[in-house]
């Protein structure tokens, strides 16, 4: 079951989606500009460009019907943790007490204090591999 925003707002908590176990990145990498765009750089855009500014819904909403075109998609069945951006290319996913999301390089000091602090959940991202 997912938790709502009106809900997450209400217990205020923060999460850490971290880089996939099996992840081979040391450091967090910009995704290739390729013409056409693909999905996961047009996220790295969508959070590089507004930090804390949507929502997991709302920013799938932007990624897939706004900037993709693709108003057929169901996306209410995407997962952030399924991110190639956070399988590959070494970027966590903070998720703030208001339920906005941002890019964190695996290698910054923002993630390791993300990590060492006890008061936001960490929770991993999709293996590559199962």
């Amino acid at each position: 079951m997912r938790i709502t925003n009106e809900q997450r707002a209400q217990e205020a908590w923060e999460e850490l989606i971290m880089i996939a176990s099996d992840s081979e990145s040391t450091h967090a990498i910009v995704p290739p500009a390729h013409e056409p765009k693909t999905i996961y750089r047009i996220g790295y855009e969508v959070l590089t460009e507004h930090p804390y500014q949507f929502a997991e819904a709302e920013f799938q909403h932007e990624v897939h019907i706004e900037r993709r075109g693709r108003p057929d998609l169901r996306i209410e069945k995407y997962s952030i943790r399924r991110s190639p951006l956070v399988k590959r290319f070494g970027w966590g996913i903070h998720r703030d007490a208001n339920g906005k999301l941002a890019l964190v390089a695996c290698d910054s000091e923002e993630y390791q204090r993300l990590l060492a602090d006890p008061n936001v959940k960490k929770t991993p991202g999709f293996r590559t591999a199962r």
